[in-house]
């Protein structure tokens, strides 16, 4: 894509705001249903200097029989508007609440929004999207690190959906909020992707992302212009209007849209379905065309972008195996952003299980998910594969959702920029229930020889059936040395929570290749995990453990004249085994034995 000039003041064109007065009379135009752009009339009331700062606004009173009946709408944002047929601004503003006899809404004045094409109407080809929501789970999360496990019975409460409520849309700021239009009527859904919207200055509205009864729409001022956050099988679609285009370049909204600055972001045209009128703030129900080009500056005043070429969206296939048998692909691509890409390839899958199967009850859930990266000469590994199952009575698209996580950490991890080429992820769900908690543990002795195997006998009790007995082994290592050891029983979330109390600082990755192998690591729920360890100090060090260090070395490491570099672990694994099971475990128990040479 060639790098295009700014757009230059042509006082024949646009009328700058000291001409501008009250009592004047114009015309603004904006798209009420379909792609047919139509006008309505305004009068000019007072300017208002630094509303915000360098932000001056024209409010003006507007009428008119089709705008009187939805007053200033989510989506208006950037319908231009004319005096004498020069260009004074975009419509961006408009309060809620207002009494039927008034129509007040501010016009962002053309000069300011045309300021924004000289920073630069080139795609910004290191531009990776900003980084404001954290995604996680109930805990402060960052983009950076594992999503933390959790445990099943957490899940069949109703703790998880009442702590992602979905707020209401009100605010006093009079703004027009940009709509986004998201094919889902999963309330847990919504309540994950609401308030990172709202930090966002979207507005999401539930179901409201179907395709168009058209696949184009002109390029033309009071058309749809907006971003296709999400698109294919699940949608997702934040849109605004076109003020002004010149050649390929095009201005819109009167406002931001992140308000990112220089960036790369596609952009595509909209169909209008209707506007719902609503006493607090009406909106423009529309759904995307074909992208039209990229979205280069996103500033305080306006967006700006050029037609034609588009950034590249990243690819999710999934292949979903429902209940009854039948396999239903889902097919949808995400923008490319650091904040976003990662949280909606992760709704998108809940999503389409919820659509195609349950939003909650009784199941078991096989997923297996692969994430490409583009080949990097210095990467461990091209591609993170993970393959686990999980079991309860929550909403099974949650744990498809999870199991995506590692993608959140990829794109916003710290150490070396990373392109994700696609995600696929193959689910089967099956309408049952297979979920067991270890209820007791028991050895047959109290001392054991160097090399010798435990018998571990564990009670296990599934979901609304009696106990059964599992039996497991574990071998205590030749070398191990002699005094009291611990045996952890544990299912593999509950493992990974004592690992991660152990030695913490294993967790904390210090290059690209030491995440992707954390991120690799996904033990099976179907085992239960054997783990022999002592009350030996270790460290970590540099992100790797190191249980034998001298006592030199430790003194060295823990001195108060560097931080930073490593930590102390909790204790020393000497071995660790898995028993297979048919179930999904959860919990763990923790027995004491003693390592005796002379043990009979």
């Amino acid at each position: 894509m060639h790098a295009a000039a700014e757009i230059k003041w042509d006082a024949a064109k646009f009328m700058p705001l000291s001409e501008i007065k009250p009592g004047m009379k114009g015309e603004a135009y904006t798209v009420f249903s379909g792609t047919t752009v139509e006008s309505f009339p305004f009068e000019v009331v007072t300017i208002e200097y630094n509303f915000l700062p360098q932000w001056h606004v024209i409010w003006v009173e507007a009428s008119g029989n089709n705008y009187e009946k939805t007053g200033a709408a989510g989506g208006m944002s950037g319908s231009p508007g004319y005096i004498n047929g020069r260009l004074i601004g975009a419509l961006s503003l408009g309060y809620f609440y207002q009494r039927e006899d008034s129509n007040l809404v501010g016009f962002t004045p053309i000069e300011s929004m045309i300021e924004v094409t000289r920073r630069g109407m080139q795609p910004n080809m290191s531009y990776s999207g900003g980084a404001r929501f954290d995604v996680g789970i109930h805990t402060a999360w960052k983009p950076f690190e594992p999503l933390p496990s959790v445990s099943n019975e957490f899940f069949n409460t109703k703790e998880f959906v009442e702590t992602r409520p979905i707020p209401t849309v009100e605010s006093g700021s009079p703004l027009l909020q940009i709509p986004m239009a998201l094919s889902t009527m999963n309330p847990q859904v919504l309540g994950f992707l609401k308030p990172m919207f709202d930090k966002h200055g979207l507005m999401p509205m539930r179901g409201t992302a179907g395709g168009a009864p058209v696949d184009s729409a002109p390029i033309e001022p009071g058309q749809i212009v907006g971003m296709e956050f999400s698109r294919g099988d699940f949608t997702a679609f934040g849109y605004g209007t076109m003020t002004y285009i010149e050649g390929n370049q095009v201005i819109g909204f009167g406002h931001s849209m992140f308000g990112e600055g220089h960036v790369n972001l596609p952009l595509s045209g909209g169909y209008v379905h209707f506007i719902l009128p609503s006493i607090t703030r009406s909106f423009k129900v529309a759904s995307p065309t074909k992208p039209i080009g990229t979205l280069v500056q996103d500033r305080q005043t306006a967006i700006a972008g050029l037609t034609g070429a588009h950034p590249s969206f990243l690819p999710v296939s999934a292949s979903i195996e429902t209940t009854d048998g039948q396999t239903h692909p889902v097919r949808y691509e995400v923008l490319r952003h650091r904040d976003l890409s990662a949280a909606l390839a992760m709704t998108g899958v809940w999503n389409s299980i919820s659509a195609l199967e349950i939003d909650s009850g009784d199941h078991t859930i096989n997923i297996n998910t692969t994430i490409a990266l583009q080949d990097q000469p210095n990467l461990s590994s091209q591609e993170i594969v993970r393959s686990n199952v999980y079991s309860s009575s929550f909403s099974p698209g949650f744990w498809a959702f999870q199991a995506f996580s590692p993608l959140a950490s990829l794109i916003g991890n710290q150490y070396e920029k990373i392109v994700v080429k696609g995600v696929t992820v193959d689910i089967k769900i099956e309408d049952k229930r297979k979920t067991a908690v270890i209820e007791a543990v028991r050895i047959n002795k109290n001392r054991y020889r160097p090399g010798e195997q435990i018998e571990v006998m564990v009670t296990l009790r599934p979901y609304l059936e009696a106990p059964i007995m599992q039996v497991g082994h574990i071998t205590i290592p030749d070398d191990a040395p002699e005094g009291l050891s611990t045996l952890l029983i544990a299912s593999a979330v509950s493992h990974e929570a004592w690992q991660r109390t152990r030695a913490p600082l294993n967790y904390y990755p210090k290059n690209i290749n030491q995440l992707i192998q954390l991120l690799q690591h996904n033990p099976s729920n179907n085992n239960i995990i054997l783990e022999i360890f002592i009350p030996k100090i270790g460290m970590t060090v540099q992100g790797r453990e190191f249980p034998e260090l001298p006592l030199s070395m430790l003194s060295v490491m823990s001195s108060p004249s560097q931080s930073g570099e490593g930590g102390y672990t909790r204790g020393t694994t000497l071995h660790i085994e898995d028993v297979p099971t048919k179930y999904v475990i959860s919990g763990g128990q923790f027995v004491r034995f003693t390592v005796d040479r002379n043990a009979p």
